[in-house]
């Protein structure tokens, strides 16, 4: 009896650590690292409306730039704002998320300019592909 006791706590300790540890693992710093891909909008949105699947294993959470012509800019949520890039499909884009910090630099910003952005592929959605820890690459 003892012994399953001891066991059940070493398991228990074990499942804490791994825990722990993926709790507080420092976060990859998009901003910083080296591009995977670099690619236009349509060119993003064409692949993944072709083959969702295939393109969830080529670039999802990888470092994408991507290069296009702003569509919108969404400033609802300051703590996340939005900017979509405009793709072959009308409404459909790609919806790069910033974190709050660029909120400035994101307001700077206008409809209709070329501009390129670099950020992490989070997959797509019904709206089109969507990019996070996003920031604006001069």
């Amino acid at each position: 009896m003892f012994k399953r006791i001891l066991l059940f706590i070493i398991i228990i300790g074990i499942i804490v650590a791994i825990a722990s540890y993926m709790w507080n693992k420092p976060h990859k710093d998009i901003a910083a690292a080296k591009e995977d891909f670099i690619l236009s909008a349509t060119q993003f949105y064409k692949e993944y409306s072709t083959d969702e699947v295939a393109s969830n294993a080529k670039y999802l959470e990888k470092v994408i730039a991507v290069e296009g012509v702003l569509f919108e800019i969404q400033l609802e949520n300051p703590d996340e704002p939005t900017v979509a890039l405009s793709t072959a499909e009308p409404d459909l884009t790609v919806r790069c998320g910033f974190k709050k910090e660029l909120l400035e630099d994101v307001k700077k910003l206008k409809v209709g300019d070329k501009i390129k952005i670099k950020g992490k592929c989070d997959g797509m959605d019904m709206f089109g592909v969507v990019m996070t820890q996003c920031s604006l690459i001069k």
